[in-house]
């Protein structure tokens, strides 16, 4: 009887298993339909062991999170354009400001609003910062000079997940 009530409760709980890792892909996949990069939404939760067991509010805050990654490899990046761009000196120092303001302000005050339950807030953090990494583009336009591809995409990348975390907190409001 014993053994026959533990295949019973194995049986259970490995059937239950592979149901709720299918019901957490389809919040998942469900939350990343509604943002303006499915892709990339769903490359970034998926590559996050966390958001397998995480709802709406969780989602935001790993997207917050590859946010303030992208904003980050920006600075050291910028950092490495000093030396081979001295001639973009000015609008870098720009683009740095505006990407530790990104690092220091906008993604706490994002996590922040989050963990307190104030997603209107945290959109705000979002939305500040794709329009940090816009204007950090925009910056080299100023001096006659063209933004170096790299920070281009970096630029863009950040701008974009910055625009997936804001969608997905949006669906918090």
């Amino acid at each position: 009887m014993k053994l026959f009530s533990f295949l019973i409760f194995l049986s259970l709980h490995l059937f239950q298993a592979p149901l709720m890792v299918m019901a957490d892909r389809k919040l998942i996949e469900s939350t990343c339909k509604a943002t303006p990069s499915y892709n990339l939404c769903l490359t970034t939760l998926l590559s996050n062991p966390k958001s397998s067991s995480g709802d709406v509010s969780d989602l935001g805050l790993i997207m917050v999170g590859a946010t303030r990654v992208k904003a980050t490899q920006a600075i050291q990046h910028i950092k490495s354009l000093y030396r081979s761009h001295p001639e973009l000196r000015r609008s870098l120092n720009e683009c740095a400001q505006m990407y530790i303001a990104v690092v220091k302000a906008d993604v706490p005050s994002a996590i922040q609003a989050l963990d307190g339950g104030q997603p209107k807030f945290a959109e705000d953090g979002m939305a500040d910062t794709a329009v940090e990494a816009q204007a950090c583009e925009r910056s080299f336009s100023g001096g006659g000079h063209k933004s170096p591809v790299t920070l281009t995409e970096m630029n863009k990348g950040v701008e974009n997940t910055a625009n997936v975390a804001r969608a997905i907190i949006r669906m918090l409001l």
